[in-house]
C-alpha cells in the first residue's frame, strides 16, 4: 500500500469549485478542469421521475426561472426533472465577489460526466477526473426529500455504472445507511463517511459495519491523533471546506491526505501538488 507520506496531497473542488462561478453547475466543474482540479466534489438529490440531480440543498432556489417568470422553493424530490431544469441556479453568492452570473438550471448527474469529460477531451487536458459524490439524506426524511437507502443508492450507482465511471468516483454522506446500502450494492465502490461531531466518530465507524476508504470530516475536527488513528484503520483522511492556504497548511503538517476547497486554484497557488 502507498503511503500518505508518498501520496500527492489532494485539493477537491467544493461544489465543483465556486470561486468563479455558481456552486454546481456545468461552468462551474469545466472551470475546475481548467484550473487544475483534478478531483471535484458534487452533491446530489433525486427528482420525482427519479433521474439523479446534482444541488447542493434539497429545496430549489426561488425567484426568477430561466423564462423570466416567478418560481417558489419545491422539493427537488417532488417535481420532474423537465420542471427542475426550468429553475436559475446561476446567480452569483455574495461570499464569493468574483463569481459571474450565469443562466444555469440544476444539472443531471450523467450531464456533469459528459459535460466535464468533453471538455477535458477539447482542452486537451492532462490527467483523469475523480467525482466526489455526497448523496443528500436524511433518516427522518425518506419520502420527503429521497428516496429509501435502497432505492436511492441503487438510483445513483446505475447512473455512474452506465457512464463508466464506478472506478473514478467516490460516494459519501452523513447518512451510515446510504453508505452502508452503496457498500452492500458496490462492495468495490470507494465509500466515504462525512463527520461533523468529533464525538459521533468512533460510534459511527462502528456501526457503520466495514472500513470505509475515506473518512472526510469537519477541518475544525481534525488533528494529528485522529488523522494518525485513522490512517491506521486504512483509511484517508480529507477535511472540508478549507478556504485559506493556512488552515491547508495546517493540515497537511498534521498527515492529512488531501483538503476540499471552495477557492484554490487546484492547489497551486497554495504549492501543493
Amino acid at each position: 500500500m502507498t503511503s500518505s507520506a508518498e501520496r500527492p496531497f489532494e485539493v477537491q473542488a467544493h461544489r465543483g469549485g465556486r470561486l468563479f462561478f455558481p456552486e454546481n453547475t456545468l461552468q462551474a466543474f469545466c472551470s475546475a478542469v481548467d484550473l487544475g482540479f483534478r478531483v471535484v466534489e458534487l452533491d446530489l438529490h433525486v427528482s420525482r421521475d427519479r433521474r439523479i440531480v446534482v444541488a447542493h440543498d434539497p429545496l430549489l432556489p426561488s425567484g426568477k426561472n430561466l423564462k423570466g417568470s416567478g418560481c417558489s422553493r419545491q422539493r427537488i424530490f417532488s417535481l420532474t426533472y423537465s420542471r427542475i431544469a426550468g429553475y436559475d441556479c446561476g446567480m452569483p453568492h455574495p461570499d464569493f465577489p468574483l463569481q459571474q452570473r450565469i443562466a444555469a438550471a440544476p444539472p443531471l448527474l450523467s450531464d456533469v460526466f459528459a459535460c466535464v469529460e468533453g471538455h477535458m477531451a477539447d482542452s486537451g487536458s492532462g490527467g483523469e477526473m475523480v467525482y466526489n459524490l455526497e448523496i443528500k439524506s436524511w433518516p427522518q426524511r425518506d419520502g420527503i426529500f429521497h428516496p429509501p437507502p435502497r432505492d436511492y443508492a441503487a438510483l445513483v450507482l446505475g447512473v455512474v455504472r452506465d457512464a463508466g465511471m464506478l472506478r473514478r468516483v467516490r460516494l459519501q454522506s452523513f447518512d451510515l445507511r446510504i453508505v452502508r446500502e452503496v457498500y452492500r450494492q458496490a462492495p468495490d465502490a470507494a465509500c466515504g463517511l462525512l463527520a461533523e461531531k468529533a464525538s459521533s466518530i468512533r460510534p459511527a465507524l462502528r456501526r457503520l459495519g466495514f472500513t470505509p476508504r475515506w473518512l472526510n470530516p469537519h477541518s475544525t475536527l481534525a488533528t494529528r491523533r485522529l488523522v494518525r488513528q485513522l490512517h491506521a484503520r486504512g483509511m484517508r483522511v480529507i477535511p472540508w471546506t478549507v478556504n485559506t492556504p493556512e488552515e491547508a497548511s495546517r493540515l497537511r503538517a498534521i498527515g492529512a491526505d488531501g483538503i476540499i476547497t471552495d477557492v484554490a486554484d487546484g492547489g497551486k497557488s497554495w504549492g501543493h501538488s
